[in-house]
């Protein structure tokens, strides 16, 4: 009998074996593929609350509702503002646990907050609580208080809320952008809300509120103030009418050399591209106000916007 003929039934077991092992390691990575493209959880409400302390500082908060849907033990919260005093709470099921906070500035001026907890289990519900001390995030313009924030979401949130809350003693202004869902007010402070259900992944929200200190009814003035405001009145329309023409003239002259904040965008542009926190920084105003200035000149064809990590790097249109 020919070997040959002994040799060919045994050419196929191998190749049997090799192709189930295949078809089993494909089962035993299939998990893992779907796994890495599944969230670790799932965000069912993101509440962000603003308490302005004084015209610099801000007591920002934090409260995201999540649902698990694999095991994790930590997440993690980015902010382009500096953080100090932070401080967390996590809740399991409804119990609240021990957990570690900290934060780390990490590239481009954005500083991470870490908040870590025992490790959940899938349908595990866990309520986290992220409170600190924050500055930047109101700025002078044009004589008068401005708040201005912009967030970003990267995955689907059910429900997404927004509260600032504005102390007695000053007076809410425009521009508020957008309009609040809800007003209300107290004896010692005003809340502005924003509501927005089924926020999708990429979606932004602007949030800009000015204020300013509240005006106060005029008290009754005596004679003599009286006389002695009627003196300074006339003396002060004497020379200052001297001095006015100089003055329009001066201000004429500035406002032909000020350039709107758009071509000063593109004379920047000009040099080759840019980060948007670069932006920021050279125009002098705030994040929010560039962020919409931007967003304004993309859809005008001016430029593009090309996401680079958490930032996005600025270019002319075709650059």
């Amino acid at each position: 009998m020919s070997p040959v003929k002994n040799k060919k039934p045994r050419r196929g077991k191998p190749a049997l074996i090799g192709i189930a092992l295949v078809f089993v390691l494909f089962l035993a990575l299939l998990p893992l593929a779907s796994s890495q493209t599944e969230e670790e959880y799932s965000i069912e409400s993101y509440s962000l609350y603003f308490d302005l302390l004084s015209d610099n500082t801000v007591k920002e908060t934090i409260e995201v509702l999540l649902t698990a849907n694999q095991p994790f033990n930590r997440y993690v919260f980015y902010t382009e503002y500096p953080v100090e005093n932070l401080d967390a709470i996590v809740s399991i099921n409804g119990n609240t646990l021990a957990s570690n906070v900290t934060a780390e500035k990490i590239t481009g001026g954005v500083n991470a907050v870490y908040v870590s907890f025992p490790e959940v289990n899938k349908d595990d519900r866990v309520k986290i609580r992220i409170s600190f001390l924050t500055s930047g995030m109101v700025q002078e313009v044009n004589g008068k208080q401005q708040f201005a924030y912009y967030v970003r979401f990267n995955q689907p949130v059910g429900v997404f809320y927004a509260r600032l809350f504005v102390p007695r003693g000053y007076a809410v202004l425009s521009p508020i952008i957008p309009s609040p869902n809800k007003v209300e007010s107290s004896a010692n402070r005003m809340i502005l809300e924003w509501k927005k259900i089924q926020v999708s992944a990429g979606d932004e929200f602007y949030f800009i509120v000015g204020f300013s200190e509240e005006i106060q009814p005029p008290r009754r003035m005596s004679p003599i103030w009286m006389v002695i405001i009627f003196i300074s009145a006339f003396t002060g329309g004497f020379f200052g009418g001297i001095l006015y023409k100089e003055r329009r003239e001066r201000r004429e002259t500035k406002r032909e050399i000020l350039k709107s904040d758009e071509e000063r965008v593109l004379e920047i542009l000009k040099e080759g591209p840019v980060l948007q926190s670069e932006l920021v920084r050279r125009l002098g105003v705030s994040k929010a106000k560039v962020s919409i200035l931007l967003r304004e000149m993309e859809e005008k064809g001016l430029i593009e916007r090309i996401r680079e990590g958490r930032s996005y790097r600025i270019q002319l249109k075709g650059q």
